[in-house]
């Protein structure tokens, strides 16, 4: 509410949670308790019910919205309360306090931006709506904590209350400086931070219904895990899913209506080169004083200690800076920073649309800061958005805003954003589907419809990867699309990379070949180019393109034929040095040998995905490999050591929905790791097999359903 003032919003939140929450808990559904309306009290008892189900998604039931973010905070709290604590924690700038030295570069990172801050002073820019659901969230949170005071671990407990501020810095933290401000300083985790989404029109389906897929893939750990959840009131029923600790779903489906985010190719950040001048800098001529912020940063020792860090950031015109040196400085502008928009207020109205035109005016209030939004409905539309804070910028094309702006002239220091309606977005394409798998917007389907000339040069590259390819090839072959086929296309390890060079790789074969090169030519001869669990030539072919690439991922230099916009989906192909192929093939086949013992791995054996204790054979890989089944590999151990012939899952598919758009929805999903990461919770990894089994699970979003499969209910008592 833009009149609270902060204290007033903490007034309210401390009163809200000074009772603890009351809770029945039972293992089978009842009734919600009621209140006599004739009884007269000194504060209304609210109620909202919590069907836990036997994934551990909890399908929370509320009269109304506070009891519905009430319930949300609890959930969360239930299912990741050492997480959230540790989340919220470092939002607030204190994760050295709690956590020592191994949290300070982060904390650093924070305060270069005064994101501790801004989380408090951006509560007055809220909607009425948002502030709400900030504080019945927290009351939630922290009622669960009140209820059950041994459940977060002793060392956090000091931290509570959770207050709005740090849900609010928590947000400004996950959208503006892990997603925005650390891509363009490239310490973002590359591919590891992207998605998968399809949209099916009717004419394209065998039951007439519009399909959506929702296939995000970020890290396995920390703030970039995915909580499910499913919210009821009487107006809204709601499925999806939001990083944790976040209250509003943002990947979700409604009766009538979903959607899902990839990340974008959107520039809306810019690093600037500021020539030094004494203590100063220059811009436009003259000589401009840095602005100072002292932070002093209390960090725990581990003799129990607390000692002082102090930090001073300086402030240019431009923004922050990041990188100084002896004679020039290097700044980072984010846009919007210092007006983060109304985020969780447009997703809440995107879950309460029920028709393409209430989406779209959810859309059009231009307040998420950057994703790909990919739409289908009940009445057979399919739609995609390019979304984001996209700065209006003076001159230059994508190459130029990509690298180190000149920072001495103040023209190219923008202030102003482009409109929803200047952004990028497709309806109903003639192809009748859509894709993104974090491929810029002019390819979202194919034959392509959006012309990149249409656009600023600085808008998005010009580009499309491997990844995105094989999206848009599945869609190509099939012309009727199946639930069934959808959810087997979904979970699809065909390798685009193989498609394109194996056959150019195998031609390389002759009679003079050695007894390694003829081994490694039979093994490719019998692979069908997929990267499953028991495919004995994916690991082969992979460390071959690492060799031949050097790991240079993004170019296409190796290849005959360049990419071309004109023929997106078949390009680049062959390859350019055969002589060099061939070396790579040497090379690739005598590390593994020498490696394994032998040249046919087992992808599975060597890939593995692992939570909790639980521990299965990998499947699906790299994006730079054209595999739609992403999944990202990191070595277990140091180079040379026996630990760095398996490697472990650090990111890639995380949570999975197929939906189709019918009289009711139907839909299937899976949450990889499970749905809770809280020490003794049993959900910890416990959707494992499924995904080693390319299966998803039925989703169950009518009462009845949720009945008949509940582990735990619980009915939580508010007092407001």
């Amino acid at each position: 509410m833009k009149n609270l003032t902060v204290l007033l919003t903490l007034l309210l939140f401390f009163a809200a949670c000074a009772v603890p929450a009351v809770v029945q808990e039972t293992s089978t559904p009842t009734k919600v308790m009621e209140v006599p309306t004739e009884e007269v009290v000194s504060t209304k008892i609210e109620t909202s019910e919590i069907l836990w189900d036997t994934w551990g998604v909890p399908h929370i039931y509320a009269t109304n919205e506070q009891d519905l973010y009430y319930g949300m905070g609890w959930a969360q709290m239930h299912s990741h309360g050492d997480l959230l604590m540790k989340l919220y924690i470092e939002a607030r700038g204190e994760g050295p306090k709690y956590f020592g030295e191994s949290a300070l570069a982060l904390t650093k990172n924070l305060y270069t931006f005064d994101i501790p801050a801004r989380g408090k002073k951006a509560l007055a820019l809220l909607t009425e709506e948002e502030t709400m659901v900030m504080e019945a969230f927290v009351a939630g949170i922290n009622a669960y904590a009140a209820a059950h005071p041994n459940h977060i671990v002793e060392n956090l407990r000091g931290a509570l209350p959770i207050t709005p501020a740090d849900v609010n810095a928590h947000s400004l933290r996950n959208l503006f400086i892990e997603f925005i401000g650390n891509r363009e300083m490239g310490k973002a985790q590359g591919e590891q931070i992207g998605s998968n989404t399809w949209a099916v029109s009717p004419k394209r389906s065998t039951s007439g219904n519009a399909l959506l897929l929702a296939n995000p893939h970020l890290r396995y750990d920390d703030l970039w895990l995915f909580y499910e959840a499913h919210t009821i009131t009487d107006d809204t029923n709601l499925y999806g899913s939001t990083l944790v600790g976040s209250p509003t779903i943002s990947i979700a489906f409604n009766e009538h209506l979903g959607w899902s985010h990839t990340v974008n190719t959107l520039d809306a950040a810019d690093l600037y080169r500021l020539k030094l001048d004494g203590d100063g800098y220059l811009l436009d001529g003259k000589k401009e004083n840095f602005k100072l912020n002292l932070y002093n940063i209390p960090v725990l020792q581990t003799d129990g200690n607390i000692r002082t860090e102090k930090l001073i950031v300086k402030n240019s015109e431009h923004g922050p800076i990041v990188k100084m040196g002896e004679k020039e400085a290097i700044a980072l502008r984010i846009a919007r920073l210092d007006n983060p928009g109304n985020m969780l207020d447009q997703w809440k109205k995107m879950g309460e649309a029920t028709s393409l035109e209430e989406f779209q005016t959810a859309l059009a209030q231009n307040d998420l800061p950057m994703f790909n939004v990919m739409y289908a409905d009940k009445a057979g539309n399919i739609f995609y958005h390019f979304a984001g804070y996209t700065p209006v910028r003076p001159e230059g094309d994508w190459d130029f805003w990509s690298g180190i702006v000149p920072g001495d002239d103040s023209k190219y220091i923008w202030d102003s954003y482009h409109s929803y309606e200047d952004l990028p977005k497709l309806l109903n394409p003639k192809s009748g589907w859509l894709q993104n798998a974090n491929d810029p917007p002019y390819t979202c389907t194919v034959p392509t419809e959006l012309d990149p000339k249409d656009y600023p040069a600085y808008m998005a590259p010009v580009e499309m990867g491997f990844r995105p390819q094989r999206a848009a090839n599945i869609m190509l072959a099939d012309d009727k699309i199946s639930f069934e086929e959808f959810e087997q296309y979904k979970h699809d390890t065909k390798m685009e990379m193989a498609d394109r060079l194996l056959d150019d790789l195998l031609a390389l074969e002759t009679p003079e070949a050695n007894n390694l090169q003829k081994e490694a030519f039979t093994l490719l001869k019998n692979w069908d180019g997929r990267s499953e669990a028991d495919s004995e030539a994916a690991l082969l072919f992979a460390n071959w393109h690492m060799k031949m690439t050097g790991g240079n991922f993004d170019s296409d230099a190796f290849f005959a034929t360049p990419w071309s916009f004109d023929n997106p989906v078949n390009t680049p192909d062959g390859l350019k040095d055969k002589a060099a192929a061939l070396k790579a093939l040497d090379v690739a086949a005598q590390e593994i040998k020498m490696g394994y013992g032998k040249l046919n791995v087992p992808w599975g054996a060597v890939n593995k995905v692992s939570f909790g204790k639980k521990e299965i054979a990998g499947n699906g890989g790299f994006g730079w490999l054209g595999q739609f089944r992403t999944m990202y590999y990191q070595p277990m151990g140091k180079p040379g050591t026996a630990g760095s012939l398996k490697s472990r899952a650090v990111a890639g598919d995380t949570y999975v929905a197929i939906i189709e758009f019918g009289d009711r929805p139907k839909a299937k999903a899976l949450l990889t790791y499970g749905n809770a990461t809280q020490k003794g919770n049993p959900h910890i990894g416990d959707q494992l097999d499924l995904f080693a089994q390319k299966q998803l699970r039925p989703v169950w979003y009518e009462r009845a359903e949720v009945e008949a499969n509940v582990e735990k209910q619980e009915v939580i008592n508010r007092n407001n």
